[in-house]
């Protein structure tokens, strides 16, 4: 009976040692290591999300035909305004059939972030892209806090979703400052 008891609390143990060493797997859920996205934006510059890490990143999956996506601009707006001075950025990830269609949207709509051309829907594809829009907000690790395909059923109106991003960039943005005044 000893041994059991010593196996048990053994057991225990390294059942608890595990899973604070589990490694953070890359994946498109709340608590995985975001995946890489590089491509081009409207210019032709090249632009990839690592080389944003160690900012608060808001990912926005959009195209300029979709009704919903147009209409969470100004939201977006709103947290670039808000957050601006701080270590966050928006990345988009632009859905539409050509640059040039991008490049007219975004000067219209007076975006003042980057997005990503995805016209072939590659990286919509790797991130399982079913639907648009799509908010994720990633940590300054490059871990995923948000992803707004989960909770779209939940919501009553895109004011809602704003304010839940909002509040999920700000939490990821006291969590980046209580990192580095540990460090």
């Amino acid at each position: 009976m000893k041994h059991f008891a010593w196996f048990a609390v053994l057991g225990l143990f390294c059942g608890a040692c595990s899973k604070e060493t589990e490694a953070i797997v890359e994946g498109t859920r709340v608590g995985n290591l975001a995946p890489e996205i590089q491509g081009e934006d409207a210019s032709g510059k090249k632009t990839r999300l690592s080389d944003y890490r160690g900012n608060v990143v808001l990912l926005s999956f959009w195209a300029s035909w979709c009704g919903p996506c147009v209409k969470m601009i100004p939201h977006e707006k709103k947290i670039a305004s808000k957050f601006s001075g701080s270590k966050f950025a928006i990345l988009g990830i632009n859905a539409d059939k050509d640059r040039e269609t991008l490049a007219k949207v975004q000067n219209q709509l007076q975006m003042t972030w980057p997005s990503v051309w995805d016209g072939i829907g590659y990286v919509g594809r790797e991130w399982n892209i079913e639907f648009l829009p799509v908010m994720v907000v990633i940590d300054g690790e490059g871990i995923i806090r948000f992803n707004s395909k989960s909770i779209m059923d939940d919501l009553d109106s895109l004011d809602e979703l704003g304010s839940r991003i909002e509040k999920e960039v700000e939490k990821a943005l006291k969590t980046l400052e209580v990192g580095k005044a540990k460090k």
